[in-house]
């Protein structure tokens, strides 16, 4: 296993990454908000900026994620 099939957290990942989503880490309440906005487990996410906040690009969405939040959920670099 490379050092890209580790998850590690969304705030990891720099602007243009494109991940995949592993699991999170979080209550079951904010695990399924997150569910119904359409981020869930095995989805490609495409990470557009990670500043104060983390911008994130699902389908045809773009969800910004909470600092705090973004450092619970993992996901692996499917291309830099």
């Amino acid at each position: 296993m490379g050092p890209s099939a580790i998850p590690r957290p969304l705030t990891s990942f720099s602007a243009g990454a494109i991940v995949r989503l592993n699991f999170f880490s979080l209550s079951p309440v904010e695990e399924q908000r997150l569910r119904d906005l359409g981020i869930r487990e095995g989805n490609e996410l495409h990470v557009l900026k990670n500043e104060e906040s983390l911008v994130l690009r699902v389908e045809a969405s773009r969800i910004v994620l909470r600092k705090e939040v973004a450092m619970a959920v993992f996901a692996t670099l499917e291309s830099p």
